[in-house]
């Protein structure tokens, strides 16, 4: 016999609250100081499409000049395969990435790309997950992709907009999130666009769809 049994996550320790993850999400609030904040949270491994998202961000800065101070990108990169050289230069890379978007688009006050190479703890992670605006999943091939789960579950006040790669199997499963081909660079900005200018009736609709 065979099935097809989709991976899931444990939802409910993702929608649960705690004053650990209260703490952290009112210090993040305060940090982004009122910006937008646009998240990616993938392992350091060329699969997450990290490379292609980062020029299709600045693609959006560069389209449009008021959003340098009004959005935050933070990309979190957990350490991977720390040992393959392939992998260190694909650290390399983002990072030359970041810093020449920040170079070309910061200002006194700000940088437009927060990059973190590190892993988070778990009330961290629910804490980002409740205070971004938009969770950027777009893996150029991923089995399935707990993380877009996982940002769904965290979304208990029914708010944020999941972009997710079509080349994630969960695009299966999360069909209300905004999917994307993250080869398409034009259509990754123009996609990140619309989930920043998207009315809020619309993103409860859809946030509450892909949280049940």
């Amino acid at each position: 016999r065979l099935g097809t049994f989709p991976i899931g996550i444990d939802a409910a320790a993702f929608a649960a609250d705690s004053p650990e993850i209260d703490v952290e999400l009112a210090a993040l609030r305060k940090n982004t100081a009122g910006r937008r904040l646009i998240l990616g949270i993938d392992r350091l491994d060329y699969t997450k499409g990290i490379l292609r998202r980062l020029p299709a961000f600045e693609r959006l800065l560069e389209g449009d000049q008021t959003l340098h101070e009004r959005v935050q990108l933070l990309q979190i990169a957990v350490p991977s395969r720390e040992t393959i050289d392939s992998y260190a230069d694909l650290r390399k890379e983002a990072n030359e990435l970041v810093g020449r978007i920040n170079a070309a688009h910061g200002t006194p006050t700000s940088v437009p790309v927060h990059f973190l190479y590190r892993s988070v703890p778990f009330d961290q992670l629910v804490a980002l997950y409740r205070a971004a605006d938009i969770m950027l999943v777009t893996p150029i091939r991923d089995g399935m992709n707990l993380v877009a789960k996982e940002y769904c579950a965290a979304r208990t006040d029914g708010g944020g907009v999941l972009v997710l790669s079509e080349f994630a199997g969960a695009a299966d499963e999360l069909r209300e999130a905004l999917i994307v081909n993250p080869y398409d660079l034009d259509a990754v900005e123009r996609t990140i666009g619309a989930a920043l200018q998207m009315p809020e009736e619309e993103r409860r609709l859809r946030m509450e769809r892909l949280h049940a």
